[in-house]
């Protein structure tokens, strides 16, 4: 027979019902903890092999079982499931009834994106009043089940209510929406009693003070009974057992499968740090704050230290000095007995020292005084004062020690030499051999000026070509490299070669190598015992402070000569 809505049909010889289990692309309802809606699709879902893994119960309550899937079949609409009732009272019990025509997947491992499940493994179903799906319901039921219970089940049928004149019970009990208990008591005589419960004690027909209940019996054989009103009532909110899903999550992250791990029906609700569902709105979080990071490390001067550095009090009109002249010459060799003895003349010359003053000034607001928590942004502001003036100071030295070896006049090198030719006899592979003859005629030059090299500085080129020089072709008394990564080191009794940049040799040809050198003394760099000084001033009127950074460098060119560029013009 088929009902009205086509929903069900006869199948002879069976204890077969067959319906769509889980619907592809139907949103289903919020569940009770209030999860949003989940949309399946055919690739979303795996069916087991076996399909009598797969068990049904009655609303899913795994402790109620009444029967086993015998085909699941993946179609357009979605999953359809065949399952066998079982010959057992609670089987028996739910043939008889009818009343339950929803079907309801149970889902485990679901992962999903936002309202779309992404995978899902289907491990059970049940049967429901109210299903998550609205199209989820069985399409084929057992014989002897009809949709009004108004239709007498033919002898023919497979099942037949056992005779006898006790029977079978499936008892259940729900509230209603004004808070009403009742009862429900289903027989394998398809008999269904609902009793109103007027009392809070549980009904014993052994008790003969248990209160009196209302009845209502409709009977599916031979009589048409007043048609059977179920209460519309929602199933009570399940409570979220947090240590369970705690353990679960604390098993998921070390690998454990736990033995006994009830997977949720539908997805549970996401809860992110950024994006849809984050939990923390934007702020909240907090970066761990680490302070200044690191800048590389502080500028230590490498030019000005090469040459003659001292510290102490430098006078205002300067130092000065005399040099005399002309008196390499005044000895000669006599001619003989009683003559005159060689004679002659010298001169002197004036040398005065020259200064510079260097500093940085800023008014800063009193707030970073009096309130806390700009501390740390100050002082380091103020030591990268300091590291820019030791670098600017360096750079100065540097630019100093150019125009003495060169003669810089600012139009013309006037004391630039050029480089010398390979001696005869080096070795024709040697094609880095070249910078170290020009190192050397540059340390050559100081010794014939009558003083002891002490010190060079190349451009990029030569220092390419002498790191690059094999070992055995370098003068023992030169060292390049001791400091790891610079390829420079102060080495006692030894001549210190360190890199310069290209722009500090002034008016020379990039791509030529080009070197200077001098002796310690040749030039004096005098600094102020504490270098550099700080000032600070109250800027009432403003309420500020003003800092600052100043400093001295004295310098005193001694011994021009004993200093020598050699390189090309650009």
């Amino acid at each position: 027979m088929t009902d009205e809505a086509g929903l069900f049909s006869r199948v002879a010889n069976s204890r077969t019902v067959k319906g769509l289990l889980l619907p592809f692309g139907e949103l289903s309802s919020p569940s009770s903890s209030n999860t949003p809606p989940t949309m399946f699709s055919a690739g979303s879902v795996t069916i087991p092999r076996d399909p009598s893994i797969v068990t049904l119960n009655v609303e899913h309550d795994r402790f109620n079982p009444i029967g086993r899937a015998t085909s699941l079949e993946v179609t357009e609409a979605g999953v359809v499931a065949e399952f066998t009732i079982a010959t057992t009272d609670e089987g028996d019990a739910f043939l008889a009834s009818g009343t339950k025509r929803k079907l309801s997947a149970e889902l485990g491992s679901l992962v999903r994106n936002g309202a779309n499940a992404v995978r899902s493994r289907l491990t059970g179903a049940t049967v429901c009043d109210a299903a998550a799906f609205a199209s989820a319901a069985l399409f084929s039921l057992a014989p002897g089940v009809s949709a009004e219970f108004t239709e007498e089940v033919p002898s023919s049928d497979e099942y037949t209510a056992p005779e006898s004149s006790s029977s079978s019970e499936y008892v259940t009990e729900f509230t209603d929406d004004e808070g009403v208990k009742w009862r429900r008591v289903e027989t394998s005589k398809r008999e269904t009693t609902v009793t109103k419960i007027t009392d809070s004690a549980p009904a014993d027909e052994e008790n003969p003070n248990a209160p009196e209940e209302e009845n209502m019996t409709a009977s599916a054989a031979g009589q048409t009974p007043a048609p059977l009103v179920t209460p519309n009532v929602a199933p009570p909110a399940k409570d979220v057992d947090l240590h369970a899903v705690f353990t679960a999550m604390a098993a998921v992250k070390a690998g454990v499968q736990l033995e006994d791990n009830e997977s949720a029906l539908f997805a549970l609700a996401d809860i992110k740090t950024a994006g849809d569902g984050a939990l923390p709105a934007a702020g909240v979080i907090q970066p761990n704050w680490v302070g200044k990071l690191w800048q590389g490390k502080e500028y230590v001067r490498k030019y000005l230290p090469l040459n003659n550095h001292t510290f102490g009090p430098i006078d205002l009109g300067g130092r000065a000095g005399f040099r005399l002249d002309g008196t390499e010459d005044l000895v000669q060799k006599r001619t003989g007995e009683k003559t005159e003895l060689p004679t002659g003349s010298a001169t002197t010359s004036k040398r005065e020292s020259t200064r510079d003053s260097f500093g940085y000034a800023a008014d800063v607001a009193a707030e970073w005084t009096y309130l806390s928590g700009g501390a740390e942004v100050l002082e380091s502001f103020w030591k990268g004062v300091a590291n820019s003036y030791a670098k600017v100071t360096d750079m100065e030295a540097l630019a100093t020690m150019f125009r003495v070896a060169s003669r810089d006049t600012g139009a013309a090198l006037s004391r630039m030499v050029a480089p010398g030719s390979l001696p005869a006899g080096t070795p024709a592979n040697s094609a880095y051999y070249p910078g170290v003859v020009q190192l050397i005629q540059a340390l050559e030059a100081i010794s014939d000026a009558n003083d002891d090299p002490a010190w060079a500085v190349v451009n990029p080129v030569l220092w390419s070509q002498l790191i690059f020089t094999p070992k055995d072709l370098l003068p023992e008394f030169v060292t390049l490299a001791v400091g790891v990564g610079t390829g420079e080191a102060d080495v006692d009794g030894k001549i210190i070669v360190r890199k310069a940049p290209q722009s500090a040799f002034i008016g020379t040809k990039a791509t030529d190598p080009q070197v200077m050198a001098g002796a310690k003394n040749a030039i004096e760099f005098k600094e102020l015992g504490e270098t550099p000084i700080q000032i600070d001033a109250l800027n009432v009127a403003k309420f500020g402070v003003d800092r600052a950074t100043v400093g001295f460098l004295e310098t005193f060119v001694v011994r021009p000569e004993a200093t020598v560029f050699i390189g090309t013009a650009a």
